[in-house]
């Protein structure tokens, strides 16, 4: 079954690209991409809190989805509004201006990218956008509800290319007099809180009973069957709490709105699906709500046949474990963003942190290791936060971003202990203490040990997975470290940091041997992220040994923008990779690329 890897759905889908981006890189390069960088990374983060995911960033363009319309366009609107007010800060001409399109239409995820012609078109209004504009589809501006503060003013048809028909458009803009609405998902919860476990408030969630569509009443068993597997492995994930069987099966077969559910049940998530037969197949649907407001977090499908019917049980749990998990996280950080200060405690402040850590940016870091320090002098004993601050350390340690404290490999060390000693059990602090174990104190036992602990206990978490396979592949098995690799894309293919996978899979592919999948697999993940520098240094060495050496050394000449510090020493004494050879074969290529020794 290969719909883990493909899912086609209808959505609404944002396309935006920067206006004039040559212009701005051969103004100043490096100041260009790093704004271009940091716009998308706020306009992520506005589509986020609007309920919409940010797919991928190709370059100098995003490409995001919404559940609704209204929300599509009011993130568009706010960000624009955000994005005009930066550019006036700045004494420059480096000043990055978006157009964004957005449409209504089919699309198809596979492997972390979107793609359809509902992609293609919004990709086609965007580029009929003044610089700071937006140009909608005419379906998408019947969608918005009246009360919305939107004026829309037609463009008439529009023959765009690739569509046969002609297009209905209109800009889209606030309305003269008025403000930007409050985000709907941010009005106060109905939902209670969830018990404060261990110092830190858990996102909760129940999982309902699938609904068996079928005219056979004893697919029955499978439809439960289902339900009782995805309680099962979501139990597993120690940052959440999950309504036990009992209590979620209680609505079997009854029609209770989602939000009362939630109240009875004290839940801020709930997931539901069904099953539907037909002859020798089947299909399973499923769906993350946000449940006080009914923004739907995730959704997709699952074909499969009967022959197999465990095993393609398993297959689903595994794949709805895999995606679920990233968008509740996103979920949670978007809410912790719109608490008020006066509210924030340890749980909100490790949450806050993660995107400026997963930035892997030296400002954002910086700001990340403040935020997780706040967290731990209000719960000492928060092992999530624990792992994450230490991981915060070797990012810095292991990228030379300059000190944070008075001895940052000699705290990172000692975070990745007292991590693992608050909690052995979670696997996201055991598989974070121990890469940050092997990568600054080179104990490769202690680290694999912690790895391989959190891989059993959680095998369905891909951020999990991916650490574990980038562990393999420093300590000498690049093969072991690749299956992983793989697992973590294939269960969670849309993950916003699946840049992170595709790299540690090119890694593992250079290290054995093989350079033409090392660099498609690398240039795949610096088309969805380009400010990772690790990426680089995997890409350069493997064009090297393609014999693409302009490519080569222009990859290297990005590398040393992100990070100009950079040198082949500075690499031999900090990347410890166990196997010296490998090492050695490594830093070759990115010597004769151009990197300085």
């Amino acid at each position: 079954m290969n719909s883990s890897k493909l899912s086609r759905k209808l959505a609404v889908i944002l396309h935006a690209d920067v206006v004039a981006s040559t212009t701005l890189v051969q103004r100043n390069e490096i100041l260009a991409h790093e704004r271009m960088q940091a716009a998308f990374h706020q306009f992520a983060s506005t589509i986020s809190s609007y309920g919409g995911i940010a797919h991928e960033l190709r370059g100098d363009a995003l490409v995001a989805e919404f559940e609704r319309a209204s929300d599509a366009v009011t993130a568009s609107l706010t960000f624009q509004a955000q994005n005009t007010a930066l550019n006036a800060t700045h004494g420059d001409d480096i000043q990055p201006e978006l157009r964004i399109g957005i449409s209504l239409g089919e699309v198809v995820i596979a492997d972390g990218t979107i793609t359809g012609a509902g992609v293609v078109l919004a990709q086609r209004l965007e580029q009929l956008a003044e610089p700071g504009g937006i140009v909608v589809q005419g379906a998408v501006s019947e969608t918005v509800p009246t009360r919305m503060p939107y004026d829309f003013e037609s463009l008439g048809e529009q023959l765009l290319k690739g569509f046969d028909q002609p297009v209905r458009a209109f800009t889209a803009s606030l309305r003269q007099g008025a403000a930007l609405p409050v985000e709907e998902i941010n009005q106060t919860s109905t939902v209670p809180e969830p018990a404060d476990h261990g110092g830190s408030k858990k996102p909760s969630i129940a999982v309902l009973p699938f609904a068996n569509m079928s005219n056979d009443p004893e697919q029955e068993y499978f439809a439960d069957g289902i339900s009782e597997d995805i309680i099962t492995a979501l139990s597993q994930i120690k940052q959440w709490l999950v309504i036990a069987r009992n209590s979620s099966f209680v609505y079997k077969g009854r029609h209770v709105d989602i939000r009362e559910i939630a109240r009875e049940l004290g839940v801020r998530y709930v997931l539901e699906g069904s099953v539907r037969k037909a002859g020798n197949q089947l299909r399973i649907t499923g769906q993350l709500i946000e449940a006080d407001t009914g923004t739907h977090l995730w959704a997709d499908k699952y074909d499969g046949d009967l022959e197999d019917v465990f095993a393609l049980q398993d297959r689903i749990t595994e794949s709805v474990v895999g995606a679920i998990e990233p968008s509740l996280r996103q979920a949670e950080i978007a809410r912790s963003k719109r608490k008020p200060p006066k509210d924030i405690g340890a749980y909100d402040l490790y949450l806050q942190a993660l995107p400026h850590l997963f930035a892997i940016r030296p400002e954002p870091n910086e700001l990340a290791l403040n935020l997780l320090h706040r967290a731990i002098e209000l719960d000492p004993n928060y092992a999530l936060a624990l792992a994450y601050l230490a991981w915060g350390y070797e990012e810095r340690l292991t990228r030379a971003w300059g000190a944070y404290g008075d001895d940052d490999a000699e705290t990172a060390i000692a975070l990745a202990h007292r991590a693992i000693a608050a909690d052995r059990d979670d696997a996201i602090v055991l598989v974070l203490a121990g890469f940050v174990l092997v990568m600054i104190a080179r104990d490769y036992n202690e680290g694999l040990e912690a790895v391989n602990r959190a891989r059993e206990l959680n095998p369905n978490i891909a951020f999990v997975t991916f650490l574990v396979g980038a562990v393999q592949n420093v300590c000498g098995n690049p093969e072991d470290g690749l299956a992983c690799i793989e697992h973590a894309i294939r269960v969670s293919p849309g993950d916003p940091g699946a840049f992170f996978f595709y790299t540690a899979a090119a890694m593992a592919h250079l290290m054995c041997g093989r350079p033409a999948e090392a660099c498609e697999l690398a240039t795949k993940s610096a088309r969805m992220y380009a400010g990772w520098d690790t990426t680089y240094r995997i890409l350069a060495p493997a064009l090297v040994r393609l014999g693409r050496m302009d490519e080569a050394r222009s990859t290297v000449a990005k590398l040393l923008e992100l990070a100009p510090a950079m040198t082949i020493s500075g690499l031999r004494a900090r990347w410890p990779i166990r196997d010296k050879e490998t090492l050695n074969a490594i830093l070759d290529g990115l010597r004769i690329a151009g990197l300085p020794e």
